[in-house]
């Protein structure tokens, strides 16, 4: 029997192979052999010797068609109509300090995942040359009109200013006239930019990490007010849950309250109206002991469903049977959270 609340996931990823992207890289870069985007400081055991497994054998180093494969298993096992798929390393490319090999590695990424990923089910998004904007946002214009992709990932270090900064304007203009996302993704790479250098362990630095980058961009983003200058802007923040979002707004309005119009001159209302009336979207996790708190707070129209596959720390499919079954939520919340959000999000 169908279930009656139907899925789609909002996040789940790729694991890109350098190789099969190497296939697309073209002119003075197509045969460097160093790698095309910096890596992790720290060799993180991260699979605990094995003993966390993926799902449905997904792995490292298959090949975008097995990939492919799975991920449609995965659909049709679990009644989810569509799936967002992010990188999971080639997001890193914003580290790249060589502007023009930049570019080059974001248009050869960009096409290997519109042709070898991209199904009428499954929608991988690019990547961009975040130093760059002006490049950035010529390519935002060539994968969204030549190649069909629906969004973009940016991952939250190595990045020259928070998100909200006027550098990335061209980036966000081009998004907002060629109606692509960007969704906003959480890391551990590199978390020793806020600190996560002084923990000891992957745990530490995986659980601090995440939270750390999402929470720095979403200050930059909502006190510059990205919201108001582009409204129409499709913006996701991905992969730490969602209930963060009442204590965090309401840091950011005691201190709009007392700074704000000196330091927000952009935010003629407290950010949690601003969120609340934005379009802003947030992945949530299937497992949040405050989520009624936090619809309440926000409004079920922000939240998105993310499975996060094949990722370690993934709780699918149990996280999607838990919110179908809840009563936490009523049947139109769940709709709006499972499904509703997702397909405006992304247009699709």
């Amino acid at each position: 029997m169908a279930t009656a609340f139907p899925a789609i996931d909002a996040d789940g990823h790729i694991l890109e192979n350098p190789d099969e992207i190497r296939r697309y890289m073209d002119g003075p870069f197509k045969h460097r052999p160093t790698p095309l985007w910096p890596g992790n400081y720290q060799p993180w055991d991260t699979d605990l010797e094995g003993k966390i497994e993926a799902p449905y054998g997904y792995d490292r180093g298959l090949p975008a068609k097995r990939q492919v494969d799975i991920w449609n298993r995965i659909l049709d096992d679990h009644e989810i109509e569509q799936a967002v798929l992010f990188p999971t390393g080639s997001g890193h490319i914003g580290k790249l300090q060589e502007l023009d090999f930049a570019a080059a590695v974001a248009r050869a990424i960009n096409t290997h995942f519109a042709n070898d990923y991209q199904t009428d089910r499954l929608h991988p998004v690019g990547v961009l040359p975040m130093r760059d904007p002006q490049a950035a946002a010529g390519e935002v214009e060539h994968a969204t009109k030549e190649l069909g992709l629906k969004g973009f990932e940016v991952v939250t270090d190595g990045l020259a200013f928070g998100l909200g900064d006027p550098f990335f304007d061209p980036i966000y203009e081009a998004a907002e006239a060629f109606g692509a996302t960007i969704g906003i993704h959480g890391t551990r790479h590199w978390a020793h930019e806020w600190g996560a250098g002084k923990l000891k362990t992957f745990a530490e630095v995986h659980c601090y990490g995440f939270p750390a980058g999402i929470l720095l961009n979403f200050t930059s983003v909502m006190c510059q007010g990205v919201p108001v200058r582009f409204p129409n802007l499709r913006l996701a923040f991905l992969e730490i849950g969602a209930t963060w979002l009442p204590y965090y707004l309401d840091r950011l309005d005691e201190h709009w309250e007392k700074r704000g119009e000196e330091e927000m001159p952009h935010l003629k209302q407290k950010p949690s109206d601003l969120f609340r009336e934005s379009t802003i979207k947030v992945s949530i996790e299937g497992k949040e002991t405050l989520l009624r708190e936090t619809v309440d707070f926000v409004g079920a129209e922000h939240l998105v469903y993310a499975t996060d596959v094949p990722h370690w720390d993934g709780e699918f499919p149990e996280n999607l049977e838990e919110i179908r079954a809840t009563d936490v939520i009523d049947d139109n919340e769940k709709k709006a959270i499972l499904r509703d959000n997702a397909e405006a999000l992304f247009a699709l």
